[in-house]
């Protein structure tokens, strides 16, 4: 199952395998599934984003195969002359042979992801991060700096897996990220950047990534909000890994 997140009302025609699930303040959102049902941590939506859904999705779903996206951003499949979300037969194609499916990797050209992080956020909850790791997970650290030193990194917090597999990360990613929640005082950031842990958690997922050495498929993206005409121009392009 593919679960769209939204925090707010939305229209979407989806094909039957995927599920749109409502985060954060429910009460405005006519869906219904929603992440503060069973284990959950929906009230830190705020400051976790997406994040509360990957939490949720790691509790409480019992699918074999599953996948995060968002309401502006999904996966397309590889027709370059229709818009088309990826299908439950071409998500088990892929993986059969892969095994996650993430976005195309985006390049921050001149900037390494930790200068690109730390020139957008905070620098002290990066290096706390750092810190954590080296101490609870010390055979992640290579990783870390591979990853901190290069110019590209996946985006959005966006993936399509075996069920297996998000568990272990989702156990990984929430011990660090609960772990820093006692580090930093957030009162005094701006909403912007109590979103904090999902900031945090995009270049984590990089870290866990490059660790695990999986075999990766990456996929075009699309805002599904754009015009037809600017998805399609943008999709025949992916042949080239572009983000779209």
């Amino acid at each position: 199952m593919i679960y769209v997140v939204t925090h707010k009302d939305i229209s979407l025609k989806l094909p039957e395998n995927y599920k749109i699930i409502g985060v954060g303040n429910n009460s405005i959102i006519n869906e219904d599934l929603h992440d503060n049902t069973g284990d959950n941590i929906s009230s830190k939506n705020k400051n976790y984003c997406e994040l509360t859904a990957l939490y949720w999705l790691w509790k409480n779903s019992n699918d074999d195969i599953v996948g995060l996206e968002h309401y502006r951003r999904m996966f397309l499949n590889d027709n370059i002359n229709e818009i088309g979300l990826l299908s439950e037969e071409e998500i088990l194609s892929i993986m059969s042979k892969y095994d996650i499916i993430v976005p195309s990797l985006f390049n921050n050209n001149t900037r390494t992801v930790y200068q690109h992080y730390v020139e957008a956020h905070k620098k002290r909850d990066l290096d706390l991060v750092q810190n954590i790791m080296n101490s609870k997970y010390p055979e992640y650290t290579s990783s870390f700096n591979h990853v901190m030193n290069s110019k590209y990194e996946y985006g959005f917090n966006m993936f399509i897996t075996r069920k297996e597999i998000l568990d272990e990360y989702s156990k990984w990613l929430f011990d660090i990220l609960f772990t820093l929640e006692d580090k930093i005082d957030i009162a005094e950031y701006d909403e912007y950047q109590k979103r904090v842990y999902g900031f945090l958690s995009e270049r984590l997922f990089n870290v866990w990534i490059q660790h695990k050495k999986y075999i990766i498929k990456e996929n075009v993206i699309a805002n599904i909000m754009y015009s037809k005409e600017k998805i399609l121009a943008k999709k025949a392009s992916k042949l080239s890994n572009k983000i779209v």
